[in-house]
């Protein structure tokens, strides 16, 4: 007899990353979840599953890159995922204790999630007053590769090399002319080379300057766009990337309101690089450099 969850799709790739007992009670786990009734419970549920997926699979330990553990130990499928459900509660009571009763009484009023593409984004013009993001670090890591298993387990990932076209700052996208509407952004492209990597930063950049002119329309006339963004240094090359940001909003029309510098806090980016490579290293690796030391704020206004 066909069990419940052997009728879910699962993509072929599954099976590269998952021994099939944790891929039989993540399946098991992941109908149960797609059994509740209740939409606002359902995604909390498959938010918490997505977080589990790298765990419990044989991908390396806090490894950015797609590396396979084959010795890696099994985790207990169930007992994480209600580790990491518990994190999520607690974190969102203490978000809601800081939000006004007003915000909380009328949070359906207050909240509108769209998965858009941020240079296409669907909202009139000069109707938001602030804007706040934190954009793709350059020469970190492919993010398509970082976010490939709770795609290919809910089903929104078919062939990873089409995928990765789709992010700012792929490789992989090829352009006939490229503006980057930024002196500083030329001269580092240049520094860089016609390879992977220049190409990569040139179209970052082009990327990112089609954000700006997005956000530009959609914001009110002095209304902000905060963004938080680091600079590094690939190979000797200084990547300014707070720099080149700001020559390329004020082209658009934004004016600098203020310029915040901050040290990194703990979180999961690369922390060392190989000086001469210019390839991510472990910390306890000879040679080694900070690659985003710095983190900006930029809060630009909307002239």
């Amino acid at each position: 007899m066909e069990k419940a969850y052997e009728k879910l799709h699962f993509h072929e790739r599954i099976d590269y990353w998952y021994k099939p007992t944790q891929k039989e009670s993540l399946a098991i786990l992941l109908c149960r979840i797609l059994e509740v009734e209740n939409e606002s419970i359902k995604n909390f549920f498959l938010v918490a599953f997505a977080q589990i997926l790298k765990t419990c699979s044989i991908w390396l330990q806090k490894s950015i890159k797609p590396t396979r553990d084959l010795k890696k130990k099994d985790y207990d499928v169930l007992s994480t995922f209600l580790q990491q459900a518990k994190k999520m509660l607690k974190k969102n009571d203490a978000f809601c204790k800081i939000l006004s009763q007003n915000v909380l009484d009328n949070i359906e009023n207050f909240r509108k999630i769209a998965c858009q593409d941020a240079r296409n984004v669907p909202c009139e013009n000069e109707k938001a007053s602030l804007i706040v993001t934190s954009p793709p670090y350059v020469t970190s890591y492919e993010y398509a590769d970082l976010h490939q298993l709770p795609l290919y387990w809910l089903g929104h990932l078919d062939e990873l090399a089409q995928f990765r076209k789709k992010f700012i700052g792929s490789s992989a996208t090829q352009r006939k002319e490229t503006k980057l509407h930024s002196d500083l952004a030329n001269e580092i492209v240049s520094k860089l080379g016609n390879n992977k990597k220049g190409r990569e930063v040139r179209n970052y950049f082009a990327d990112m300057y089609e954000t700006f002119v997005e956000m530009h329309r959609v914001l009110k006339p002095q209304g902000k766009a905060c963004i938080v963004i680091g600079n590094t240094n690939f190979k000797g090359v200084e990547i300014q990337n707070a720099e080149v940001f700001v020559e390329q909003m004020q082209t658009i029309g934004f004016q600098v309101f203020d310029i915040i510098k901050r040290e990194i806090p703990s979180k999961m980016l690369p922390s060392t690089r190989d000086s001469n490579t210019g390839q991510f290293a472990k910390v306890t690796e000879a040679n080694l450099t900070l690659a985003y030391p710095t983190e900006y704020i930029l809060i630009m206004q909307k002239q």
